[in-house]
């Protein structure tokens, strides 16, 4: 047990030190030399659990997937009213591509990894978009399913059209954050939502929601 407890918490060191790395200096320029010394650990600890640059970017994309999957959930499984745990839900989004740098390093490497038109698995380097990522457009199609379904949106609203351009501006947030650990920021979101609702809720319902 304290073998195996010992061996995760290196796991853990060498993940969070190659997701630091790859969204300090990106997939092609991280060294496995650096990585190693960043997480305290010889290099063939680091092989011992990774076998290559390509697995270690792998597990990143991975540990990247599960956050994003855990507070799409929660945004799911909140209580209140729909249309609110969207918001909440694009703030907490921006919020993790601001601090968790294990985020911000699995967006850096699905970007790498469009650029130069790889799969997942691909030979060329990182993995492409996962089924995490593609999942946050029916994560806002169901949120606005639910507000319509509780009377929150204006009669008429076209659900489908508005899923895809809120996926689309906050994918967009997404690519624009760049290599900058403080985008996207708080306003930026604020604003995305003041200038949406009106389209989403009628007027006298407007002050019930926080943007």
């Amino acid at each position: 047990m304290v073998k195996q407890e010992r061996a995760g918490r290196t796991r853990q060191a060498v993940l969070l030190a190659a997701a630091e790395t790859f969204a300090r200096v990106g997939f092609e320029a991280a060294s496995l030399v650096d990585i190693s010394r960043r997480a305290g650990v010889s290099k063939g600890a680091l092989y011992f659990h990774f076998v290559s640059k390509q697995a270690l970017a792998d597990g990143v994309r991975r540990a990247a997937g599960r956050e994003v999957g855990s507070a799409a959930l929660r945004a799911l499984r909140a209580d209140g009213p729909a249309l609110q745990g969207l918001i909440d839900f694009s703030h907490e989004l921006a919020r993790m591509l601001r601090e968790d740098v294990v985020v911000r390093a699995g967006v850096r490497l699905g970007r790498q990894g469009l650029r130069r038109g790889d799969g997942p698995g691909g030979p060329g380097g990182p993995p492409g978009p996962d089924a995490t990522w593609r999942s946050l457009t029916a994560v806002v199609h169901r949120l606005l399913d639910r507000a319509a379904e509780a009377g929150e949106l204006c009669p008429g609203v076209d659900r489908r059209a508005a899923a895809e351009l809120l996926t689309a501006v906050a994918a967009g947030q997404v690519l624009l954050s760049g290599e900058e650990a403080d985008r996207p920021r708080p306003e930026a979101v604020r604003r995305v939502w003041a200038a949406a609702l009106p389209a989403l809720v009628a007027a006298e319902d407007r002050a019930g929601y926080r943007v």
